[in-house]
């Protein structure tokens, strides 16, 4: 269920507690008069932030995710992403009790800034990590500022706030053009090139893999259609990866290609096309394991002295039979759109650049997989593209980052920043991001902050930057 969020919510004193109904048998046979309990020094924390639990109890008492406790002493839990219940399992003399408290996690709706990382970088990529910290790959550093692509990472802790140097990638990585991410099971799959490995954007697209247990990046392989660059990458529910679209070789064309990774045999194989060429379009993994493919670039070849032509359409990918199917359309056609999940398992489309050279996309659009349609998802109050959709915690949407379409006067970033409430179904203004973080990354953590990193400065240098939404 989503909860509406408060913007600065004070900590509330009240705790939530559940007390088992019934008394357990003392040691000696008779019973205790010792009510099973479990309560939390506060009922609301601020998402990120720890709280402490109570428990009172005889005989054995264990606490789900965050184990065994002794009655009366006070334990802490880890940083809380979201709002939570903690249970509480008690053995006593041959029975079994149980209780309950719950925790609500808020966001401040804040954007705080860090400081600067060791290294500036932008059109790097980034990957959060099962332990909580992230990862910042490739692109464009200070540490060679002349050279387009690099091997350089870092690492960023949510505990001290800091970035560290980490393993050099397999591979230099360039983002956009040549490279994309995927989340695995416990890890993630770089795909792609800088254009300084090894023949660049011709080379057959070669993938990585990032073991945190190691730590290091292991080379996977090449995918099995070479020659295509700025390919859009989807996670499976099998724990493989979809590869679509992008430009082929020769004349830089718009391709349907597809590619799909199987985890198992850490192998790439083709799959049918495509029922359309797409580039700059939205790949979005549905709840039922399909995969959503929505809009973007349909022609032409590069140089291209045709006008530009966005798509509206839209197609699913169904896994099991490895094939492409039609379904609705939405009202404006556009690419370099983003696209985010809702709690519900709808997907809001937000943005991007279109057809109508005077007027850029304002209005969004929600896809319904039950019914197969697009409605309307409310306006947006700036033009954006390039930019970063991320579902909160608590089921909010928030739009960051991005860049001035080019049917608007001027250009650069996109400093403000806009929340969809889907319980409302109503936008509002979030935090600023001052000054804008045009090319940032932004990164869910797993204890629900958003790292913002990177980017160009006004000058189009890399930038060390880098900011928490919480």
């Amino acid at each position: 269920m989503n909860t509406r969020i408060i913007p600065w919510l004070l900590l509330a004193a009240a705790c939530g507690s559940y007390s088992a109904p019934s008394t357990p048998p003392a040691p000696d046979g008779g019973v205790s008069n010792v009510q099973t309990s479990l309560s939390s020094e506060a009922s609301t924390v601020f998402v990120g932030d720890r709280t402490r639990l109570t428990a009172v109890f005889d005989g054995s008492g264990f606490i789900e995710g965050i184990g065994p406790v002794q009655s009366g002493v006070a334990v802490e839990t880890p940083p809380l992403a979201r709002t939570t219940t903690f249970l509480l399992r008690v053995t006593h003399g041959g029975e079994q009790e149980q209780a309950s408290a719950t925790v609500d996690a808020r966001y401040r709706n804040r954007i705080r800034v860090l400081a600067a990382a060791p290294f500036a970088q932008t059109n790097h990529l980034a990957a959060a990590l099962p332990d909580g910290r992230a990862i910042v790959m490739g692109g464009n550093t200070s540490e060679s500022p002349l050279v387009p692509d690099s091997s350089l990472t870092q690492i960023f802790d949510p505990i001290t706030e800091r970035f560290t140097r980490g393993p050099d990638l397999a591979f230099s990585a360039q983002a956009q053009i040549f490279t994309s991410v995927a989340p695995l099971a416990r890890s993630f799959l770089l795909v792609g090139t800088g254009p300084n490995t090894g023949g660049g954007r011709l080379h057959s697209v070669i993938t990585q893999v990032f073991d945190s247990a190691a730590p290091e990046f292991t080379r996977v392989g090449d995918a099995a259609t070479p020659g295509t660059s700025f390919r859009t990458a989807t996670p499976l529910l099998d724990g493989g990866v979809l590869l679509t679209g992008g430009f082929g070789p020769g004349t830089v064309r718009i391709v349907n290609s597809v590619n799909r990774f199987d985890p198992a045999a850490g192998q790439w194989r083709a799959v049918r096309g495509m029922g359309e060429l797409r580039i700059a379009h939205t790949a979005t993994l549905l709840r039922d394991g399909r995969a959503l493919v929505v809009g973007g670039l349909t022609c032409c070849q590069q140089p291209n002295p045709s006008p530009e032509l966005f798509s509206l359409t839209a197609e699913i990918y169904d896994p099991s039979t490895d094939s492409f199917s039609p379904t609705g359309t939405m009202k404006r056609a556009r690419g370099g759109h983003a696209a985010a999940m809702l709690f519900d398992g709808r997907v809001l489309i937000t943005g991007g650049d279109g057809n109508d050279p005077d007027t850029a996309p304002l209005a969004t659009e929600i896809f319904d997989p039950a019914t197969g349609q697009f409605s309307s998802g409310g306006d947006l109050r700036t033009a954006r593209d390039s930019h970063a959709a991320i579902t909160l915690t608590e089921g909010r949407v928030l739009v960051i980052g991005g860049e001035l379409p080019p049917q608007l006067a001027g250009s650069g970033g996109v400093g403000g920043t806009e929340i969809f409430d889907p319980a409302t179904g109503q936008w509002s203004a979030g935090p600023a991001l001052v000054p804008a973080f045009f090319g940032a990354t932004v990164t869910m953590l797993t204890n629900g902050k958003i790292l913002i990193f990177g980017g160009q400065n006004t000058d189009g240098w890399p930038q060390a930057a880098a900011a928490l939404f919480e």
